[in-house]
């Protein structure tokens, strides 16, 4: 690890993704989520009209390329790629920055959340269904089979990365709650 890299490090969920195919415009399609290490760039507290606010935290995941990881296993590797560290542009913006909502001390806290967002995808996904297709269909059937692929590649994915970041040491003191952060403010009514 390089030891000019001073960023917090805690758990975050991340969303993995892979480019989609002509039926989908090429776009980014959601495979799954797990939970992994990540740099804290930036943690800022967003606020609406009403008064309510948001905190946002600006992450770099260590390795998030899972189109590499999918060929290295059809090569029988589980290649996870290269570590990812925060980097600035010519600008002094930071390359690979992923935004997130929620921060964790514990693998197994992030894990949780993550299995929650999986879901949730699952429902999306079957919700986007016909509505008259029972759970007896065969599209429905292949839907939920393709679903718990990627899932098991996900979480292959996830025990690698795991494994490559037991150097990453989880940082203490980070302020995560937005209630230390700042006395909120509510317009009189």
């Amino acid at each position: 690890m390089n030891d000019n890299i001073n960023y917090p490090v805690k758990y975050a969920v991340l969303e993995i993704k892979e480019i989609g195919g002509w039926a989908v415009w090429f776009e980014n399609v959601t495979l799954g989520f797990i939970a992994s290490k990540c740099y804290v760039i930036e943690s800022n507290i967003l606020y609406d009209v009403n008064g309510n606010s948001q905190v946002i935290h600006k992450v770099v995941f260590p390795f998030n390329n899972i189109e590499k990881f999918k060929s290295s296993l059809k090569n029988g590797n589980k290649s996870i790629g290269n570590k990812t560290v925060p980097r600035y542009d010519a600008d002094g913006r930071i390359s690979s920055v992923n935004i997130v909502v929620d921060l964790f001390d514990s693998y197994e806290l992030a894990k949780v959340a993550a299995m929650e967002k999986n879901d949730e995808l699952r429902h999306r996904l079957i919700l986007n269904m016909e509505s008259n297709i029972d759970s007896s269909n065969k599209q429905y059937v292949y839907l939920e089979k393709e679903l718990e692929n990627e899932l098991a590649i996900c979480y292959l994915f996830e025990r690698a990365i795991l494994e490559a970041t037991e150097d990453m040491k989880i940082s203490d003191g980070l302020t995560t709650n937005k209630k230390t952060f700042v006395k909120i403010l509510k317009p009189k009514l």
